[in-house]
C-alpha cells in the first residue's frame, strides 16, 4: 500500500520518494537528505542528530512513526519532507519540506499539494495498520505562508501558537523561550466527524507535549491547550 502512495506521487509529479527511515534505505540516503535539510533550514541543524539516532535505535516515542522522504528526479536528490505519525494523538506532524529552486520551477503546478496528499495518505495508512483512524495533519508554519497552506486545504488553529526555541532540546538552554508560528491542520474524513476543538487539541498536544516534551502546566503551553479546547466548529 505504501508503494501505491509513492507510485502515485511519482506519476503525478515526477518525484521519486525514498523513505530514509525505511528498511530499504541506507545510511547514505539519510545523509543525502540531511545535506538538503542543512541547506534549507540551517537554523535547525539539531534535527540531523535526531534522525541519525532514530535510524539507529528507533523513535524517542514508541507511539510515533518517523518518516523522512528523500525526493529525487533522475536519481538526483532535489528535495525532502520530514513528518511523524503520532498514533496516540492520531495526528501527522509535518516538520520540514524543502525543494531545490531550479527543480521547483520545473515541477507541475500542484506538486506541493500532491506531496501534501501523499504525506496525509501515508499517515492514514500508518494509523490503519495500528487500528486507529487519523484525525488530521498539522504543520507549524510561518505566518506569511498561511494563505498558501489554506489553499491546500489546511485550517488555522487560532490559539496564538508558539514553538520552543531549540526544538526538542529546549531544556539544554535555560528557561524556555518561544517564537510565534501559525498552527494549521488538514482534517481527514475521520477528523471531520468530531468537534474541531478535539482535533485541534490533539494536534497541538502532539507537537507541544509529545514531540517537544514541554510541561503541560507551563503557562504558554497551558494557554495554547486551553484555547484549543474551546475552539468553535
Amino acid at each position: 500500500m505504501g508503494d501505491d502512495i509513492m507510485g502515485r506521487l511519482a506519476a503525478e509529479t515526477g518525484l521519486v520518494a525514498v523513505d530514509a527511515m525505511g528498511s530499504e534505505a541506507t545510511d547514505a540516503t539519510l545523509e543525502q537528505l540531511l545535506v538538503l535539510h542543512l541547506h534549507h533550514f540551517p537554523e535547525h541543524a539539531h534535527v540531523c542528530d535526531e534522525l541519525r539516532l532514530a535510524r539507529r535505535v528507533g523513535p524517542h516515542d514508541p507511539d510515533v512513526i518517523i518518516h523522512a522522504w528523500l525526493l529525487q528526479v533522475d536519481s538526483l536528490p532535489v528535495g525532502y519532507v520530514i513528518f511523524h505519525t503520532n498514533l496516540r494523538r492520531r495526528i501527522v506532524l509535518q516538520h520540514f519540506v524543502g525543494m531545490d529552486e531550479d527543480t521547483r520551477a520545473q515541477l507541475p503546478f500542484r506538486w506541493i499539494g500532491q506531496l501534501s496528499d501523499a504525506v496525509v495518505e501515508a499517515g492514514v495508512l500508518d494509523a490503519e495498520e495500528h487500528g486507529v483512524e487519523l484525525l488530521g495533519a498539522m504543520g507549524e508554519n510561518p505566518p506569511q505562508h498561511e494563505a498558501a497552506w489554506h489553499r491546500l486545504g489546511y485550517r488555522t488553529i487560532d490559539v496564538d501558537y508558539r514553538e520552543p526555541n531549540h526544538g526538542m532540546h529546549w531544556a539544554d538552554f535555560g528557561p524556555i523561550t518561544y517564537f510565534p508560528m501559525t498552527a494549521m491542520v488538514r482534517l481527514t474524513t475521520a477528523g471531520q466527524q468530531v468537534p474541531f476543538a478535539e482535533v485541534a487539541t490533539a494536534a497541538v498536544s502532539a507537537f507541544l507535549l509529545d514531540h517537544y516534551q514541554l510541561p503541560a502546566d507551563e503557562p504558554t503551553v497551558a494557554g495554547i491547550l486551553e484555547r484549543a479546547a474551546t475552539l468553535p466548529d
